[in-house]
């Protein structure tokens, strides 16, 4: 039986991975390389895409040859969402790359709030469309340039044609996920000839080059199948993809995503929907969080105290944040902090913060229900909350659903899911 291999690269600001799986979703291989870049200072942020491409391509190299004895059945890539650059119709970059947390294009978005709807995902100083929109405005682009997000510019020097992105990277771009196209109050901002056409991820868009295939010794050209962001990925790695699974980021903040039937736009609290299939992936962000255990507590106090929390006992009533404001699941900028009474004991007060995590994360996913999304079913949790068995004890009073463990948590799993064909 011919073993056959599926690839996924992951592409962020700070590095590469890359990830081969069997026919299985085994792990045969995995490799990274940090990214070197220059600092910038906010709200600049932009990077070499020339350089991001010789990483990628070096990893992707020392990648296939661990892969020995395998035929490499077809590749995918996830990037940061919202980076753009723009080439010429030969695909040379005549922009740096502006990434995702470039936020100059602060009049540019003030345009795009003129024209787009609320629920449109263009919004904002770094959205995808508010850079390209100031790309044009402070260089000499010629009329046939075209704009690349991330992974599109990887997957054109992979040997995909020009112009093609997936439907998850073009929505900070304006794409319309629930009409599938690039909406007509674009036409008021730019001329469309600009833009990629859009292909649902998972689906083939080219194949590894001529070139390529002869530096990595394969005699059979691999498909290269249209990807999605580096956050969609590595949900998709955790093995969510019925209606109903959702995973829980417990990270600096606090993240949602749950697999929904129906989309659904709370844009006054940043709630969007990513097309998944023939799903939605509907997501929301508190700004609640491990950010506000780390500004009391270190790793050590995190792991000791933890143990002596005292769960018969009821915990205090707050609501954790670093300053003052919320957007989601209550949508109020001047929603003040609420960590007191502070008791004698830190196990206690750890109890408390711990406790209104869990009840915000709660509360989100209330909130998206009782705006037509499916019913949570199932909770994967990711981040570095993720190992704090007894914080998991608290939140599954407040959340009456399955907590499954997940294997598998990097985007360059999910993507290599994704090139394997997953069904999402």
């Amino acid at each position: 039986m011919e073993n056959k291999a599926y690839i996924g690269i992951d592409l962020g600001t700070s590095g590469c991975r890359a990830t081969a799986i069997d026919g299985q979703n085994n792990i045969i291989a995995s490799r990274q390389q940090a990214l070197i870049s220059s600092p910038h200072t906010p709200p600049y942020s932009e990077q070499d895409p020339e350089y991001h491409w010789q990483v990628v391509e070096q990893v992707l190299s020392g990648l296939i040859r661990q892969c020995h004895g395998y035929t490499i059945e077809a590749i995918a890539v996830a990037a940061t969402s919202g980076s753009i650059l723009v080439t010429d119709n030969n695909g040379r970059p005549l922009t740096p790359l502006l990434m995702y947390n470039d936020s100059r294009a602060v009049e540019q978005s003030k345009q795009i709030a003129s024209i787009a709807p609320a629920e449109s995902g263009a919004h904002g100083a770094s959205s995808g469309l508010a850079k390209l929109l100031y790309a044009q405005q402070h260089n000499d682009l010629p009329e046939n340039g075209i704009l690349m997000h991330q992974a599109d510019w990887i997957n054109f020097n992979l040997g995909t044609p020009l112009g093609i992105t997936d439907q998850n990277n073009a929505l900070k771009t304006g794409y319309d996920p629930v009409k599938q196209c690039w909406p007509p109050w674009i036409d008021e901002a730019l001329n469309k000839q600009l833009l990629p056409k859009v292909i649902t991820p998972g689906n083939v868009i080219g194949q590894l080059s001529d070139k390529l295939c002869r530096q990595f010794k394969l005699d059979m050209p691999p498909d290269i199948v249209a990807g999605t962001t580096d956050s969609i990925a590595a949900l998709l790695a955790t093995g969510a993809n019925k209606s109903g699974d959702a995973v829980t980021s417990l990270g600096s903040t606090l993240v949602v995503k749950l697999i929904s039937d129906t989309p659904i736009f709370v844009p006054e609290q940043g709630v969007y929907s990513h097309r998944l299939g023939n799903k939605w992936l509907v997501g929301g962000a508190s700004n609640t969080g491990g950010a506000v255990l780390k500004h009391y507590f270190n790793s050590a106090q995190l792991q000791i105290l933890s143990k002596q929390i005292p769960l018969d006992n009821k915990p205090l009533d707050y609501y954790p944040l670093l300053s003052m404001g919320e957007r989601f699941p209550i949508n109020d900028p001047e929603l003040k902090p609420k960590l007191t009474p502070r008791p004698d004991s830190d196990a206690d007060f750890l109890y408390g913060i711990l406790n209104g995590i869990a009840k915000i994360e709660q509360q989100a996913y209330q909130c998206l229900e009782q705006a037509g999304a499916t019913p949570l079913n199932a909770i994967r949790t990711v981040g570095g909350g993720a190992m704090n068995s007894v914080w998991q004890a608290i939140r599954q009073r407040h959340l009456s659903v399955p907590f499954i463990t997940p294997q598998q948590t990097e985007a360059a799993y999910g993507a290599a899911l994704l090139a394997k064909g997953l069904d999402t």
